[in-house]
């Protein structure tokens, strides 16, 4: 149907130069939110780095690679008990080591897959939601440019139509970002949704109930609005001009569509099956290899502890990246 703005304002009447610049600036807060991903400076000191434990893989990865190095220490100690048992197992230093092997070569190339799968879906992401920003921005600053030859004679149509538009492409752009979560909370800063009639708030309120998609209905909205403040008289410029307008407010749209493809397609589970089962298989191998090997407790847990932990970050650490939307530390802005 039709979306008629209503006139009268519930936000405190302000300059429009003030209100577009404070529209783009929560616009901008909506793609860095106030739970940004983890801010460090590249220089850094080391020490600082690997104490800081927001976002981290560390107590994850902890958590397998601390027990790993334990029994590693309890096969060494122990050793003269379990001479017995490893000769009938046959776990020689030689058979040990090509066991190990057979393990740890498939799932060095199942975690590097997974590594740079992750970042390539990460990349694409951050990519994704800055062009889909940019787009919805340049319609919004070009429908605004539009109607300044229409100030003069029409300035409270002008007004009107530049309140209802930022309204709208507010909540847009922040409906946009809260379907990206894994969860949708519908709690997101928009610029003063009851500056909208009461009719057009209660078909937004509606739209989850009914299934429709918000962001869906706001494109809609926007797309009404162009076209009656064209026929007003609002807008006065070329048709092939305005049309612009809705190539960008499209291409935004579709740059969301590409964002959720990321959501909603996660890592195949037969591969991220395979690598918990290796690298669990690591954990218990690589102690039992090493303890045949190096008959030093210290050396020996330490042998232990490095490939363990290191794959477990990696592992962890793409777990993290692949998954780009949400409120984790490690999410994007």
């Amino acid at each position: 149907g039709q979306f008629r703005p209503r006139r009268s304002f519930s936000c405190t009447p302000r300059p429009y130069s003030q209100i577009r610049c404070f529209s783009i600036s929560l616009s901008f807060q909506a793609i860095c939110g106030e739970k940004a991903m983890i801010d460090y400076p590249t220089g850094d000191y080391l020490v600082k780095l690997v104490f800081k434990r927001d976002g981290s893989v560390i107590p994850k990865a902890l958590s397998i690679a601390v027990p790993s190095t334990i029994f590693a220490i309890l096969l060494v100690a122990l050793d003269d008990h379990f001479a017995d048992t490893r000769d009938f197992l046959g776990l020689s230093s030689k058979n040990s080591t090509v066991m190990w092997a057979a393990v740890t070569a498939p799932l060095f190339s199942l975690i590097s897959f997974r590594t740079s799968q992750a970042w390539g879906r990460f990349w694409e992401g951050t990519g994704l939601l800055h062009a889909m920003r940019g787009e919805w921005f340049d319609s919004a600053s070009c429908l605004a440019t539009f109607t300044s030859n229409a100030k003069s004679t029409k300035p409270e149509a002008v007004g009107e139509f530049r309140h209802t538009l930022l309204r709208l492409m507010s909540l847009c752009h922040g409906s946009a970002l809260d379907e990206l979560k894994e969860q949708e909370t519908e709690n997101y800063e928009v610029l003063d949704i009851k500056g909208l009639d009461e009719t057009t708030v209660k078909i937004l309120l509606e739209c989850k109930s009914k299934k429709f998609n918000r962001v869906e209905v706001l494109l809609h909205m926007i797309q009404v609005l162009v076209c009656n403040a064209q026929a007003k008289g609002t807008i006065d410029v070329p048709p092939p001009i305005l049309s612009r307008v809705y190539q960008t407010l499209s291409r935004g749209f579709v740059n969301l569509l590409d964002a959720k493809k990321i959501k909603d397609t996660k890592f195949p589970f037969p591969y991220a099956q395979a690598i918990a089962v290796l690298l669990l298989l690591l954990a218990v191998i690589t102690p039992i290899t090493l303890s045949t090997m190096i008959p030093y407790v210290t050396l020996c847990a330490v042998s232990t502890f490095v490939p363990v932990f290191g794959l477990l970050c990696l592992n962890y650490a793409a777990e993290e990246l692949e998954m780009p939307f949400g409120e984790d530390s490690n999410d994007l802005p």
